[in-house]
């Protein structure tokens, strides 16, 4: 299609700044040599060396970037880098600078933070970088391309690498990736068109696309997954990918630039004479009308239409920032191209009735699918006022499953329209939104259009694309046609239905038990429980033969994933609680897997087998049952039986084994007994006492408290029951005698041995007592003797060895009233305290600590009365702690203790007469306690008393001391 062909539409707005003269002001007289617009700027360049910046506000901000001309520019779109090529010096290699707008200096002029002088001094002709700052290309006027790799930010000292000379000055260059790390490199001259694959270090390999090639500023790289390179010339747009040339669009007219903003190009031309329909925003007000315009056209190249034009005079360049785009004058003047939303845009097209280009730019930007069939269903709705009623419902089966099928059925409702209805109506059922509603309608419309062939083979040979309702289909064939419903059910698996017809129109029982029977067990057991009740009433026999077979799989199957999917006996037992035979014969086939049976169930056959035993006349099959029962409590595999749940069931059904059995199993002795005495079994009552009274001895007790109410028991189990009791001391003499006493139904002769015996047993307890009472009042005698004779009686020590080291014994020496004696440094050496004996020592703190431990004990107050609660004889477990002055205050038995003092105080004999003295500590070990008593000299050494002159020659010590030996004597 040529370009002059192409549907023009005004999606922009333009708008003329104010403030375009602040910036044409500030610029000035220079001439803008490059522009460039990215990260929030718009940069120019001028002849002096200047760079400013346009903010979204259009601030200026100006700084030098060179002493003489800024030659080239480009601002990466996300990064803050500018990237510069100028001349310091007329007439020398030009360089090229990298500045970081974002870091300023002192004088708020951005960071110069690379400056590398280029290695040719012919002129750049353009320059090229891509965004992730690791590729940079600068052409040159006669044909060489400049290659810089690495961070362009950080590598200052890199050398470019030289592609081949093309011999012709470059014009355009863009960089493309393809893949993540494979980059090419498109070059334009005025004659060709190639490119570079950039990616190899070693070389740099070219490939020549075209022999056309373009001027300055008319090539772009149109961006996304599918871009090509393109270059413009006066007959037509021409695309490239990296292989090979790509298509054309056939634009006429000279070009001076190409741009690509969003999904549009941008083509800046020359005209000659005004157009008629161009909108002029010269400030002229005359003009002739052979004077040379400028037009600035924007194409939507996927749609194939013109959003906009206009002309206006010497446009320098058009750049895209802030989703606008602007077009730069050569006077310094900045215009704002806005471009409309996309409602406006929709808005003017339904206007004009074009829906389909709606379509088109809808699904190019990606519009909301519910706003796009909505797009549809207006455009239907247009061709179906129009009379062109097929269009319409192509364009209403492109809303099929957003808008609701019933807004177009009821346009097509008359009979004229049956044609488009069936078409719609056929492509709601291949989409699969049909209902059963929509079904029974298009079989009524081929039954309208006389279309039987299509109906049956609609139904019959259904395509795998189109959905419809198979049971809407089934019903309306099973009323014409059983067989052919049942050959529909058939082929589309719809069991349930098959059944059903065989069931209710053909009464043939057994062979849809057949049918169920080749089926996978899911769809054996659903559709089983379905129909199970109308199996029971007609075929019961076969039906419980088939259940069986069903169910054994989920015993005998080794998938453990199937397993739980597989039919459960206890799903169909509902079919035959009303006859317990046929339910137990039923569970009977799978006793074989008595341990994989759930509780309910094994609950269940065990509740039928009761009600079956109770209905049963003959003794022989009764045992039978009962056996079955008992050996199915009895047995070890069965780990999910609920035994509470049985002994209700044979509580209620008075069946004594099982009763029996749970109390044994759950040692529920006592409820035993009593079950036992309910039933007037004294017998089996006392032989539980004999098999489990040793577990539970209470037992004994129940049966001697029955026997003692009850008139009914036997006497001559009393015998028994009361030496059970003695034996284990279970009850006291004197409440077992009472309890004898009260008793209406117990005479003396009953009990005559118990009594005997009993009276016997107390005689020689008595015996035994008395002789023990004698025992204590001759020992407590002795000690009173002794403690006496310790109070009026001199201690005489005789002992001549020491106790500890077991020598003779020397002065000084130490003696106890203990009769221990010991040398003076064997008593330092070994004593733990000065007034205790080392050999008594231990002993003593062994009684204290067992005074303490009772006066501990006798604070644990609920332990004595536990303790009296148990005991057979309550007295004599007062006595004991009585005996263990438990009731007794802990400190008076020690200071009593304290004040008895005097087996452990030592006396100690020096070669002069020492009286002895006897300490009392506050906390002493013996029991006994005396008084100090001061007694005679008994020194050996001391013979004639004080006034005896004493003979130094017996002194083994008495020799001259010689005091130049002495370490410690005074020099002088």
């Amino acid at each position: 299609m040529s370009f002059l062909e192409w549907r023009k539409f005004n999606f922009f707005d333009i708008i003329h700044d104010a403030d375009s003269k602040k910036i044409s002001q500030t610029i000035g007289s220079s001439k803008i040599t490059s522009t460039s617009s990215g990260h929030g700027h718009l940069v120019t360049c001028d002849d002096d060396g200047l760079v400013h910046l346009i903010t979204r506000t259009f601030q200026v901000t100006t700084f030098r970037a060179y002493q003489s001309a800024v030659l080239l520019s480009t601002q990466l779109q996300y990064s803050s880098f500018l990237v510069t090529i100028g001349e310091d010096e007329p007439d020398t290699n030009t360089i090229l600078k990298v500045w970081d707008l974002e870091r300023r200096d002192r004088q708020s002029t951005p960071i110069c933070i690379r400056s590398t002088k280029l290695p040719k001094s012919e002129k750049p002709t353009t320059l090229c970088v891509t965004d992730n700052r690791l590729l940079m290309a600068v052409g040159f006027v006669d044909g060489c391309i400049a290659l810089f790799k690495g961070d362009l930010s950080r590598d200052r000292n890199s050398k470019p690498k030289m592609l081949k000379e093309l011999g012709q000055g470059i014009t355009g260059m863009a960089f493309k990736c393809v893949n993540k790390d494979q980059w090419y490199l498109f070059v334009s001259t005025a004659s060709s068109v190639q490119q570079f694959n950039v990616t190899s270090k070693d070389s740099c390999p070219m490939t020549v696309l075209d022999a056309v090639g373009c001027d300055f500023k008319c090539s772009v790289l149109v961006n996304g997954p599918d871009s090509h390179f393109m270059i413009a010339k006066e007959d037509a747009i021409y695309c490239y990918t990296v292989d090979s040339r790509g298509p054309c669009y056939v634009v006429g007219g000279q070009k001076i630039i190409l741009q690509w903003f969003r999904n549009y190009l941008i083509i800046v031309s020359k005209e000659k004479g005004k157009p008629l329909n161009a909108i002029t925003v010269s400030t002229t007000t005359k003009l002739s009308d052979e004077i040379e315009s400028i037009s600035i056209t924007v194409l939507d190249i996927q749609n194939k239409f013109i959003i906009y034009t206009t002309t206006m005079p010497d446009i320098l360049s058009v750049l895209p920032e802030w989703g606008s785009l602007y077009i730069l004058t050569t006077k310094g003047c900045l215009s704002q191209l806005i471009e409309k939303d996309l409602q406006s845009k929709l808005t003017v097209l339904f206007k004009k009735n074009l829906y389909d280009v709606a379509v088109r730019m809808a699904k190019c930007q990606q519009y909301d699918s519910q706003a796009l069939i909505d797009i549809f269903r207006q455009y239907g709705d247009h061709l179906y006022t129009k009379g062109d009623h097929s269009g319409a419902v192509e364009q209403y089966i492109k809303t099929i499953g957003k808008l609701e099928p019933s807004y177009v059925i009821k346009k097509f409702l008359d009979s004229q329209y049956i044609d488009s209805l069936t078409t719609y109506l056929h492509a709601l059922h291949k989409s699969g939104n049909a209902n059963k509603d929509h079904t029974t309608l298009l079989f009524n419309c081929y039954s309208k259009l006389n279309s039987l062939d299509k109906l049956q083979e609609f139904i019959v040979t259904k395509d795998e694309n189109i959905d419809f309702d198979v049971d809407v289909a089934i019903k309306v064939c099973r009323q014409s046609s059983p067989e052919n419903a049942l050959a529909l059910a058939e082929k589309h698996s719809r069991h349930s239905l098959y059944i059903k017809i065989l069931l209710e129109d053909r009464h043939e029982y057994t062979s849809a038990l057949e049918y169920i029977e080749k089926l996978s067990i899911e769809q054996s057991i659903q559709t089983i429980k379905q129909y199970s009740n109308i199996f029971m009433e007609n075929v019961p026999k076969d039906t419980v033969s088939f259940l069986k077979k069903l169910c054994s799989t989920c015993y005998t199957t080794t998938n453990v994933d199937l397993s739980g999917n597989l039919a459960q006996p206890e799903d169909f037992i509902y079919l035959l609680l009303d006859d317990s035979e046929c339910l137990v014969d039923f569970l009977e086939h799978f006793d074989n897997f008595f341990d994989k049976w759930s509780t309910s169930l094994l609950n269940t056959y065990i509740e039928h087998c009761l009600i079956v035993w109770k209905n049963e006349n003959n003794q022989e099959k009764r045992s039978i049952i009962e056996n079955k029962i008992v050996n199915i409590l009895q047995s070890a595999d069965i780990k999910t039986c609920d035994y509470y749940q049985v002994l209700i069931l044979a509580t209620s059904f008075e069946f004594k084994p099982a009763i029996v059995y749970i109390f044994e199993r759950n040692k529920q002795y006592s409820k035993l007994i009593r079950y036992y005495l309910s039933l007037y079994d004294y017998i089996g009552a006392i032989e539980c006492c004999r098999r489990y009274g040793h577990i539970e001895s209470k037992l004994w007790i129940l049966l001697f408290n029955t026997a003692m109410v009850d008139d009914m028991f036997p006497p001559f189990m009393l015998e028994e029951i009361l030496n059970e009791i003695e034996r284990k001391s279970l009850l006291s003499a004197h409440f077992t005698i009472t309890s004898l006493a009260k008793s209406k139904t117990i005479n003396i002769g009953h009990v005559r041995a118990y009594l005997t015996s009993l009276f016997g047993a107390e005689k020689k307890t008595l015996e035994k007592d008395k002789e023990m009472v004698d025992k204590y009042q001759k020992d407590t005698e002795t000690l009173k003797h002794t403690i006496e004779k310790l109070k009026n009686c001199a201690v005489v020590f005789q002992g001549l060895r020491c106790s500890a080291c077991n020598n003779q014994l020397e002065l000084p020496s130490v003696h106890f009233m203990c009769q221990h004696s010991y040398h003076q440094h064997c008593f330092q050496a070994f004593s733990e305290s000065d007034d205790d004996c080392p050999a008594c020592t231990p002993n003593n703190k062994q009684i204290m600590d067992i005074i303490r431990t009772q006066g501990q004990i006798k604070d644990y107050n609920e332990a004595f009365h536990s303790q009296l609660e148990r005991a057979t004889d309550s007295f004599s477990l007062i006595s004991e702690y009585f005996g263990r002055c438990l009731f007794d205050d802990l400190s008076t038995v020690e200071n009593q203790l304290a004040k008895s003092k005097l087996v452990s105080s030592p006396v100690v004999l020096s070669p002069k007469p020492v009286a002895p003295v006897v300490q009392t500590p506050p906390r002493l070990s013996p029991i006994l306690s005396v008084k100090t008593i001061q007694q005679p000299n008994t020194n050996p050494f001391d013979e004639d008393g004080e006034d005896m002159e004493y003979d130094d020659n017996k002194n083994p010590f008495n020799d001259e001391y010689d005091e130049s030996k002495n370490p410690f004597a005074d020099d002088s």
